[in-house]
């Protein structure tokens, strides 16, 4: 009988589960997910090697979506878990500063990785809601103090990293662009900004030369940003007009 529940626990029947339960699924990028990891015993006893935690998400390449781990770190050592015994250890992992925003189209879950001697991997994943750091959000916010509306937005990978591109739509008539695009990467107390302006040609124009894009490159400082929304815009707003 002992060999049989092995044999059935090391193809996943019997076997121990692994649930990790998030405190709060809501989430600032720079900031923590909490949570404990559950772990309950099989029909057999099992060691646990490790269980490690971490964030992943997927990305857009030219014909597929390809998953990304954002990051990963072992929560839990190794243990020898007992037929039914229920252990739970509290967990704290960071939402790295490259985490995407939650937005149409774009996942983000703490997935969970468990090493268990003679077993099948029992993790599970748990989907978050990334909301964006307070400088990422004030930049947002001096977009929309603009008259632009948050149209979509993709996750890529470049250079090594994992980078989300959002893209506004102008307000009508004030602005001769499609759209701005924006990629936003931490630094110094502030922001560095990617901004590209889509503008579409008008007129006669547009027999020779249906679209173009210009792009700029600048750093949002803690002093603007201290001055919110508002501050943030006027110098949006100048970049925007300097690209069109």
């Amino acid at each position: 009988m002992g060999f049989l529940k092995k044999m059935m626990a090391a193809i996943g029947v019997g076997n121990a589960s692994v649930d990790a339960q998030v405190h709060h699924n809501a989430v600032r990028v720079g900031g923590q997910v909490t949570g404990v990891v559950v772990i309950r015993g099989g029909a057999i006893e099992q060691r646990i090697e490790r269980i490690n935690l971490g964030l992943a998400t997927r990305y857009k390449t030219d014909d597929s979506y390809m998953t990304h781990q954002l990051s990963k770190e072992q929560v839990v050592p190794g243990f020898t878990l007992r037929p039914g015994e229920v252990r739970e250890f509290p967990f704290s992992i960071a939402v790295p500063l490259n985490t995407p925003l939650s937005l149409p189209g774009t996942q983000v879950w703490l997935a969970t990785d468990a090493d268990i001697a003679g077993a099948v991997d029992p993790g599970d994943q748990d989907h978050l809601q990334i909301l964006p750091s307070s400088e990422a959000e004030t930049l947002i916010a001096a977009a929309q103090r603009l008259g632009f509306t948050l149209s979509g937005s993709e996750v890529e990978y470049h250079h090594g990293q994992i980078v989300q591109e959002l893209a506004f739509r102008p307000p009508y008539g004030q602005y001769k662009i499609a759209e701005i695009e924006m990629m936003m990467f931490p630094s110094r107390g502030g922001l560095d900004v990617i901004l590209e302006v889509d503008r579409r040609a008008t007129g006669m124009a547009s027999f020779f030369v249906s679209e173009f894009e210009q792009k700029g490159r600048w750093h949002l400082g803690a002093q603007t940003l201290a001055g919110g929304p508002d501050a943030v815009a006027r110098e949006l707003e100048v970049r925007i007009r300097a690209l069109m």
